[in-house]
């Protein structure tokens, strides 16, 4: 999430009435029982012939959830939540893709442990680079609401972990409180809309990583629907932070960098080592 600061009095202003009249996008069905007939259903019928949907919508900018691995027997489940701009038409193009990131989260894990599934979650609107409504707190907490639908459908035995980038982390920050997940991670973060990390209210392990090169805008504060509060990488946030390299906003999951190392040991095991 970029975004020029000099042009931040304007869209400001622009975000109020630009946020109100924004139209809210059907959700997508809800998640089916976790076995493996109604699993193999619901892919057989995801509309993505060859791959693992659980959901799939073409309207508008499109929403999908895809999972890769075995869902019905993974012992952890590691749910992908992508940030702003991301859409169907670009769920498998970048690293940060819904899609691509799931899939490079998931050969990492094989490397770590049996039994994990990953869960490319784009099962909201992320607002556009463009819409002004992506300095306000309001697309995420119409996505909050569906994340926290989803996991806690989430079968009971697995352990889960949230990994969340830029405007996900603010998603998975509204979402939290009282979330049934083990880890939380989020990169390139622009906030979670909170000062402290207390203030998610979340039995999770919190982590936070910001590459050296990641421009993400973070404008510090939260002020009514505005802005997203502390860094979640700073000192005074309260987070578990990890070492974001040289990591470019965009290139947390490049595959074989040390980043999609560290983040996806985190998400497996709940440590760094």
């Amino acid at each position: 999430m970029r975004f020029p600061k000099t042009l931040l009095p304007a869209v400001l202003l622009a975000a109020i009435a630009a946020a109100a009249g924004r139209p809210v996008t059907a959700e997508l069905p809800p998640p089916p029982a976790f076995t493996a007939d109604e699993l193999h259903h619901r892919y057989e019928t995801g509309g993505w012939p060859g791959r693992q949907f659980l959901a799939l919508s073409r309207t508008g900018d499109g929403q999908a959830i895809e999972v890769v691995g075995d869902l019905a027997t993974a012992r952890t489940i590691i749910v992908y939540v992508p940030g702003s701009g991301q859409s169907l038409s670009s769920f498998d193009s970048s690293f940060e893709g819904p899609g691509r990131a799931a899939r490079a989260l998931h050969r990492e894990a094989t490397t770590i442990a049996p039994g994990v599934a990953v869960i490319g979650w784009l099962g909201y609107d992320p607002p556009d680079l463009i819409n002004p409504e992506i300095l306000t707190i309001w697309p995420a907490e119409r996505g909050a609401s569906r994340l926290r639908t989803f996991v806690r459908a989430l079968p009971a035995r697995a352990r889960v972990s949230l990994v969340c980038h830029s405007y996900g982390s603010v998603v998975c920050g509204q979402a939290a409180p009282g979330l049934p997940v083990d880890d939380l991670v989020v990169t390139g973060s622009p906030g979670m809309g909170v000062r402290t990390a207390g203030q998610l209210r979340t039995p999770a392990r919190v982590w936070a990583g910001l590459g050296r090169r990641d421009d993400v805008f973070r404008a510090g504060v939260r002020i009514g629907p505005l802005g997203f509060g502390t860094d979640p990488a700073s000192p005074g946030f309260g987070a578990r932070v990890f070492d974001g390299g040289t990591a470019t906003h965009g290139g947390y999951l490049k595959p074989g960098s040390p980043t999609l190392k560290r983040i996806t040991r985190i998400a497996v095991t709940g440590t760094t080592g």
